[in-house]
C-alpha cells in the first residue's frame, strides 16, 4: 500500500488543478477499484479539505457511488427473480453487510433463475439461503 500512496501523491503532485477532487477519486478508484475510508482521509488531508467534502463529491457522481465500497450489489426484483420473502431477507442483510445492496427491477438475465451482480460480475441463485450465504461470504 505504501507505494500507492506514493503514486497517488505523484498523481495530485503533477494535477495543474490540486484541488480537483474528483480526479483524485477516480484515480483511486481506477488503481483500487474501490474507495477505502482510509485513502479518503489521506486525500482529504493531503489536499487540506474536509472529508465531508469528498462525500459530497462521492454522491454526486455516479461512479463514484458505487466505488464508495470494494463490493457493490444489485439484486434484481423484477417479476421472474423475486422469491417469496425476498424483500424481508433483504431487509435483514442489509443491516448484516457492510457494502450497498441495491434492489433494481431488471438485470437481464430472465432465463437464467433469480439474479444478482456484484460488482461487474452477474450471478444466479436458487434460494434465500443460498443468496444470503453468498452475500455474507462477500469479503
Amino acid at each position: 500500500m505504501k507505494e500507492f500512496y506514493q503514486e497517488l501523491d505523484n498523481y495530485i503532485e503533477n494535477l495543474e488543478d490540486k484541488k480537483n477532487d474528483y480526479k483524485v477519486l477516480s484515480f483511486v478508484v481506477d488503481e483500487l477499484g474501490y474507495l477505502p475510508d482510509e485513502v479518503l482521509n489521506y486525500i482529504a488531508k493531503k489536499m487540506d479539505i474536509f472529508p465531508f467534502s469528498l462525500e459530497s463529491t462521492i454522491k454526486f457522481y455516479p461512479k463514484l457511488q458505487k466505488a464508495r465500497t470494494k463490493n457493490y450489489v444489485q439484486i434484481c426484483t423484477g417479476r421472474n427473480c423475486i422469491q417469496p420473502g425476498l424483500k424481508e431477507k433483504l431487509a435483514e442483510l442489509k443491516s448484516e453487510v457492510d457494502f450497498p445492496i441495491e434492489e433494481r427491477h431488471c438485470l437481464g438475465r430472465c432465463g437464467k433463475g433469480s439474479a444478482l451482480k456484484i460488482n461487474e460480475e452477474y450471478y444466479s441463485y436458487k434460494t434465500l439461503e443460498e443468496l444470503e450465504k453468498l452475500l455474507l461470504n462477500l469479503k
